[in-house]
Parts: C-alpha cells; sequence; structure tokens
C-alpha cells in the first residue's frame, strides 16, 4: 500500500487553500444562513464591485469585444472571474487547481500586446476560461479526484489547452470531477463533493459537475468539458447551461488525461460549455479554423474546419425524431416531459416537423455500454484506488465486483466480441436513420432528455444511476 488517500487529500487540499487569494474570499458572516439558491448571492453580497458585477454578468462574446475594444482589460476580467471563481469555490466546492498569479500575468501579456500593436493575438484575446481537472496545465496536478493523481506534477500540455493559447485564452481555474469522471455527480475522496448552484441540496451533475457550478455562479463565461457517456450534457442540463459534446474526431483531444487510461472502445471528447450560445459558436469556430488547423496537431482530429453555415440550413425545413417520455428502460419525470412537449412545440410553431421516434434497442445499447465501462474500468481504475485505500463509492460498485472477478484484466477474445457487438449497433442504427429519408433528406436530430430526472438530491445517483439517455451516443460513436 502506497501513503493514505487521506494524508494525500491533505497536501492537496492545503495546496489550493495557499492558493486562494484571502481578499477574494466572502467574509465568514455572509456565509450563514444561506439561500438555497447560491447564485444570488455574488449580487446580493455586496462582496462585488458594480463593475465586477457588469463584468461577471456579461456573456463571453460581448466581453471579448469589450477588450479589443479596450473597453475593458483582460487583467480586470480577469481579476473579476478570478474573485467570482473563489466565492464559487467557498459556497460549492467547485475548483481543484487555482492558477491565478498566471492568469493575472497572462492577461496583463495580452493587454501590453493589444496597446502595443493594436491586435489582439487571436479570436479568443483576454478571455479567461475554466478548464475541467482532466485538461493538463503543467506543472498543475490533473488529479481526476483520485489520490494516485492529486499530487504528481504534469509535464505535458493537453493540445486543446495550447490551442486555445494560441487563440488568445487565460486559463486560471481548473475544476472538479468524480473519482475516475466516471460518475455522474461530482464527489471524490481527494477534493470532496461539489453541491448544485441552483440548489445547494442537489447534485451539479458529472462528470463535468464543477465546471457547471462554476458557470453557473458566474465563475467562468466559457469552459472546457469532456464526455465519455453524458458528462457535458448532465452538468449543463443541471446547470441551465448550453453544452456541446461534439462526435468523436471533430475537436483535438490528445493528451487529455483519461480515467481509464488507454481504452479506445468508447470515445471520449471535449467540447464547450457557457451560459450563452453564442459562446459555443464562437469557440468552435475559433478552435476549429484553418489558421489553428488542430489536425495537424491531433492524428485523431478530422480535418474538417468549422461550417456555420450547416446549423440551419437555408430553404428548407428541419425534421427532428423526438423521444418524449421513454427511453424503453426509464420514464422521465413530469418537469422533463413538459420541456420536451415545450421545445417541440417551439419547432412546429417556427414551420419546422416533429415527430415521435421509437428508441428502438437503446436499453440494450445503453447496457452495453455500462457493461464495457464496468469491465475496461474494473482492473483499471482500482488497481489506483486501492493502492491508498480509497473507499468505492456507491455507482462504481459495479467496477469493484467487475475487477473482484477478473473481468477487468481484459483479453482479446472478450474486447473483440464487444467491438464486434458495437460495431453491429452502430450499423443498424445509422441504417435506420438513413430510412428516414424525405426527398433524399433524413432527418437533423433527435431531441432527447439529458437525464429523465431534473438535479436529483445530493447522493440520489449513488443508488440509482442512469446515464442511458446520453450514454447511447457514446457508444454509438455519434
Amino acid at each position: 500500500m502506497g501513503q493514505h488517500y487521506k494524508d494525500i487529500a491533505k497536501i492537496a487540499l492545503e495546496r489550493r487553500e495557499t492558493a486562494i487569494p484571502k481578499e477574494y474570499l466572502l467574509p465568514q458572516e455572509s456565509l450563514i444562513n444561506l439561500p438555497q439558491n447560491l447564485t444570488t448571492i455574488p449580487k446580493t453580497s455586496g462582496h462585488f464591485t458594480a463593475g465586477e458585477l457588469e463584468i461577471i454578468e456579461s456573456n463571453a462574446e460581448d466581453i471579448l469585444l469589450k477588450i479589443k475594444a479596450k473597453i475593458w482589460t483582460s487583467l480586470e476580467v480577469t481579476k473579476a472571474f478570478s474573485k467570482a471563481a473563489i466565492v464559487a469555490q467557498q459556497l460549492t466546492n467547485c475548483l481543484t487547481e487555482i492558477l491565478i498569479p498566471e492568469a493575472l500575468a497572462r492577461a496583463q501579456f495580452l493587454d501590453d500586446h493589444l496597446a502595443t500593436t493594436g491586435q489582439v493575438i487571436g479570436p479568443l484575446h483576454g478571455l479567461p476560461i475554466s478548464l475541467k481537472d482532466c485538461m493538463v496545465t503543467p506543472p498543475h496536478p490533473s488529479s481526476l479526484g483520485m489520490a494516485c493523481y492529486a499530487n504528481e506534477a504534469t509535464s505535458e500540455e493537453t493540445v486543446l489547452v495550447s490551442v486555445l493559447a494560441k487563440l488568445g485564452a487565460v486559463f486560471y481555474v481548473k475544476t472538479n470531477v468524480p473519482t475516475a469522471m466516471m460518475m455522474m455527480e461530482t464527489i471524490n475522496n481527494v477534493w470532496g463533493e461539489t453541491r448544485g448552484a441552483y440548489h445547494s441540496g442537489t447534485s451539479c451533475g458529472g462528470s463535468s459537475g464543477g465546471e457547471g457550478v462554476l458557470l453557473a455562479m458566474r465563475g467562468s463565461p466559457l469552459g472546457v468539458g469532456t464526455d465519455i457517456g453524458g458528462s457535458i450534457r448532465i452538468p449543463s442540463a443541471f446547470n441551465g447551461l448550453y453544452g456541446l459534446k461534439p462526435t468523436f474526431g471533430r475537436f483535438p483531444v490528445y493528451g487529455t488525461k483519461s480515467g481509464i487510461t488507454g481504452q479506445d472502445f468508447i470515445f471520449s471528447n471535449n467540447g464547450p460549455m457557457s451560459r450563452s450560445l453564442e459562446a459555443i459558436k464562437l469557440y468552435c469556430k475559433a478552435v476549429l479554423s484553418t489558421e489553428i488547423s488542430p489536425w495537424n496537431l491531433d492524428p485523431k482530429c478530422l480535418a474538417v474546419p468549422w461550417r456555420g453555415e450547416a446549423i440551419t440550413p437555408k430553404e428548407r425545413k428541419l425534421r427532428f425524431g423526438i423521444i418524449s417520455d421513454n427511453d424503453g428502460e426509464w420514464s422521465v419525470h413530469p418537469p422533463i416531459a413538459r420541456g420536451l412537449a415545450m421545445a417541440k412545440k417551439a419547432l412546429e410553431a417556427a414551420g419546422h416537423e416533429v415527430f415521435e421516434w421509437v428508441p428502438t434497442n437503446h436499453p440494450e445499447i445503453a447496457h452495453e455500454m455500462n457493461s464495457s465501462f464496468h469491465t475496461l474500468g474494473g482492473a483499471a481504475i482500482l488497481n489506483l484506488t486501492e493502492q491508498h485505500e480509497e473507499p468505492v463509492f456507491g455507482s462504481m460498485k459495479a467496477y469493484e465486483v467487475t475487477h473482484k472477478k477478473g473481468e477487468g484484466n481484459l483479453g482479446p477474445t472478450k474486447l473483440r466480441d464487444m467491438i464486434t457487438r458495437r460495431n453491429a449497433f452502430q450499423k443498424a442504427y445509422m441504417d435506420r436513420w438513413n430510412a428516414t429519408a424525405q426527398d433524399g433528406q433524413v432527418m437533423d436530430g433527435i431531441i432527447m432528455p439529458s437525464s429523465p430526472w431534473t438535479a436529483p438530491r445530493l447522493g440520489f445517483t449513488q443508488k440509482v444511476f442512469s446515464v442511458n439517455f446520453t450514454g447511447v451516443w457514446n457508444l454509438l460513436g455519434s
């Protein structure tokens, strides 16, 4: 056995505490009798100046315009969001690594460049961007919520981090994740539990839960999450955000730390999260520009520049399938059903077509997805957590069971069988999709919830776990 996880966590927590600028903290008297809706506190606490509130309430696209026009400096914007991030940390426990000194120096450099040259260095010039913990920013650790990595210095920067830096981004905080990034709520044995922003007694989702909360708390204008089973979509839904989980290969992923190192069966991808849809578009256009050409930096990134005109095709209506009640196993709660009905009504009022889509084979696809995670991750995760005597959370008990059976030591025969079944599911679903063609045009998309429920109470998903609505698309490669 190695060092006990509690001793490792103590070192990590002390490092985080030391990195917090004390002047950014809410006074202790402000932490008494907190409201359930924590997002109200920045406005009502009196802790922020009017100028700071204007900045943190602004969308990313507006911030960028004001920096470029020299109305705001990157330094003052970075200070405002750093302060808001620290307050969010106090209230929700959403941060892991705090990079504020580097961020302020970077912001000053960008301001000096703009003042001297009159030019921005890229479309994200001076914008603070928060990063999920798995994005490597040397030398800071990327713990993935596990003791084995919590205090381990890193050396090779994630390709996407390098890309965003070239575009002008400022990195100031990294955000909390569940153990190995394999739960739908954010809790681990190193950093602890992250609470919901809109109701402190509810889950923020996972695994990009810290990112979701930080954005909801106005502690970030734009963040980066990752998704292997719903990890962008679920926190975005629980925190009232826009989030994009693209098809694998759309964005560069090389150098992103994985909870199941080396598995190449279900692909994880990264994507933007924000309170603003325009910020999502801006991010995609910037990262996928020919000037950056991320496909030259990651062999698995497809050489396809951003195609903005494809978002809303001209001169034709859009056609959507909708799964409005049940995925074949789970029925949605009334608020979810109501939201789906509202989306359907709005689309039809705009002249588009929405028809009921039967979720054929969804339970079988979801079972294949879940069992593959347990098989691929059982030994990979438990071999690391057991070294430091980390207890296993309820929703990860299946990983432990698989590991103890020895099934986590995956042999080539079983892997071939898994790949064969996956490929068959993918081909069958493609055929169904193509069969929707009318006048040569297949349906444009499927509308369905990210979860059968709204943000549940803390701890609920340790007993009742389902990423089936989102996870089917990860196995299908969509």
